[in-house]
């Protein structure tokens, strides 16, 4: 079976095993007739973009603010190419997302992969890992000095001092306008592709 259908199965899995714990991500749930919290939350949230140098998987040194993200809408996730499970389904989540969003990726999205083990994740194994998702042109995995990694990271507000313990989560933003929501928890590639469609339709609105 393809790697790709391999993590997109057990992405489908993980839904499964939160669905008979009676919720689902991003819907809210019923327990003894009390609604509780969505499993995932979105909160607006400001993010300073560095131009900071980095590498991306095919080894050419990028300026993170002016090159990957520029004035596109970006969606932005953390992962290592070691972890076992959470990156796995972040990177099914992205799989699903760029297929939905087809000639808009690259052109008016960018899907970007900061890597937290910078010391381990060199291009090349950031090469691999992004053939084994079938990651197309547009979606952009980065590593880089340690350094220079964890301070946009911080900026960010993605880093975290223990990489094997990073989060499950996404930043959807607007590198022109400056509007950045974070989801906290396994949101949807139909969540996310959402508030992509937001931020698109802010700009046509201010363009009028």
């Amino acid at each position: 079976m393809n790697r790709r259908f391999e993590m997109r199965a057990i992405f489908l899995a993980v839904l499964f095993v939160l669905a008979t714990g009676l919720f689902l991500p991003g819907r809210s749930f019923a327990v003894q007739g009390k609604e509780e919290e969505p499993a995932v939350e979105a909160r607006p949230v400001e993010v300073k973009l560095l131009d900071l140098e980095l590498l991306d998987q095919d080894g050419r040194k990028v300026r993170f603010r002016s090159d990957v993200v520029g004035d596109r809408i970006a969606v932005i996730d953390t992962f290592f190419t070691t972890c076992g499970l959470i990156c796995p389904i972040l990177s099914a989540i992205y799989a699903d997302l760029q297929e939905q969003l087809g000639d808009r990726l690259g052109r008016e999205v960018a899907l970007i992969s900061i890597s937290v083990d910078p010391n381990t994740d060199i291009p090349p194994r950031l090469k691999e890992f992004a053939g084994t998702w079938e990651a197309k042109p547009g979606w952009v995995f980065l590593t880089g000095k340690t350094k220079s990694v964890d301070r946009v990271l911080e900026g960010l507000g993605l880093y975290t001092t223990d990489f094997t313990s990073h989060p499950a989560a996404f930043l959807v933003g607007d590198g022109k306008s400056g509007q950045w929501t974070k989801f906290y928890g396994f949101a949807s590639p139909e969540e996310l592709l959402g508030r992509v469609n937001e931020l698109s339709a802010d700009r046509r609105t201010t363009t009028r």
